[in-house]
């Protein structure tokens, strides 16, 4: 990042923010570092559901590297944060100069193609409470606190649910003491118990994060 400090910007965006969306190429490319970005798509009949996510080992935007190539997702601030924003022109132009850049951001495109096909069959074959016990560990690992600023609403569209269905979903696991539930957020209580309840896509998701 020291090399392109010069042409980084500072930004907190709000949540629910959207930086880049599959509807109109982007420009920039955003570097979390404390906030953490959902990446959604939505249907034709309006439901929207999680394809992946992105905290500080990665970035959004990074398609408009490419030059008129669609979007991939809706890329939404989930966790308002510090990000750092740079254009898309500055960072090609920094590839010849630094081609490692251009490694690093390619090896991260290719964990983020497998998160999303991870994620894309993990909506399909688990069921709500392992697939939203997955999720909030992987918000968990991406921000390093256990009070995420949440609602069920947030919830609810990320995982492509009803709000009842997660409200009752959420009573339970706070039941049973996984978490506990605040105005606007919700608090993580216990790391081992949300691993055992999540499906098994989270270890290897987990793992390619930490290589």
């Amino acid at each position: 990042m020291a090399f392109l400090a010069p042409a980084l910007r500072t930004e907190r965006p709000k949540q629910g923010h959207v930086l880049t969306s599959r509807a109109e190429p982007g420009t920039e490319v955003w570097f979390p570092t404390t906030g953490v970005v959902a990446l959604t798509a939505t249907g034709n009949e309006g439901r929207t559901v999680q394809t992946g996510v992105v905290g500080p080992e990665g970035c959004a935007g990074v398609e408009t590297l490419f030059g008129g190539t669609p979007g991939l997702a809706d890329a939404i601030v989930q966790v308002p944060g510090e990000m750092a924003v740079i254009s898309a022109a500055h960072l090609r132009a920094a590839f010849d100069v630094r081609p490692a850049i251009q490694t690093v951001l390619f090896r991260f495109l290719c964990e983020l193609a497998a998160q999303s096909l991870q994620t894309v069959a993990c909506n399909r074959m688990h069921p709500l409470d392992a697939r939203c016990c997955r999720w909030l560990l992987m918000m968990w690992d991406r921000i390093g606190d256990d009070d995420l600023p949440l609602t069920q609403e947030n919830l609810a569209t990320i995982l492509g649910s009803g709000r009842p269905r997660i409200n009752s979903l959420l009573q339970v696991l706070e039941q049973h003491g996984l978490l506990r539930r605040y105005r606007r957020r919700i608090r993580l209580l216990s790391r081992p118990a949300l691993e055992q309840r999540a499906c098994e896509c989270y270890r290897p998701l987990h793992n390619a994060q930490n290589v």
